[in-house]
């Protein structure tokens, strides 16, 4: 259990999806490289960007070269946005094509013939969710 976006979450995630047949079944064919950055809601208390991402479906991290990242996809949002995905109060597919979270590399409509995958992906992240940066709060039990 873990505060949503931390090393330490990203790294629960990794292991509980990794875990899980239901998710690997439905993203084994994904086989992308995706990069999640979190820009900072300073505003609620969050000042930091948080960078994470996994080769899926290994739920490898990810590699650099130089100052870039080696990646297929990149998904980004503020503190907010991610928040709220993460809490289940809005769907990251909608969040994508309503560019509350902008992919400036990668195919939404890729990401969408994954849904199921996406929807367990976000399960299993609210499974081990005890908490969130700044002033942001659990609206739902980890079992959730």
């Amino acid at each position: 259990m873990s505060i949503a976006f931390s090393a330490e979450w990203v790294e629960d995630q990794a292991k509980l999806c990794l875990a899980d047949e239901e998710f690997q079944t439905g993203i084994a064919k994904f086989n992308r490289k995706v990069l999640v950055l979190i820009h900072p809601t300073p505003e609620r208390g969050v000042t930091e960007e948080r960078v994470y991402g996994f080769v899926f479906p290994t739920m490898e991290g990810l590699e650099r070269d130089g100052d870039d990242w080696v990646t297929d996809y990149v998904l980004e949002g503020d503190y907010e946005a991610w928040y709220k995905i993460n809490e289940g109060l809005d769907d990251l597919v909608p969040a994508l094509m309503n560019e509350q979270i902008l992919v400036p590399k990668g195919s939404v409509s890729y990401v969408a013939r994954f849904l199921p995958a996406i929807q367990r992906y976000m399960v299993l992240a609210r499974s081990h969710t005890t908490g969130y940066e700044g002033d942001f709060q659990r609206t739902l039990s980890p079992t959730a």
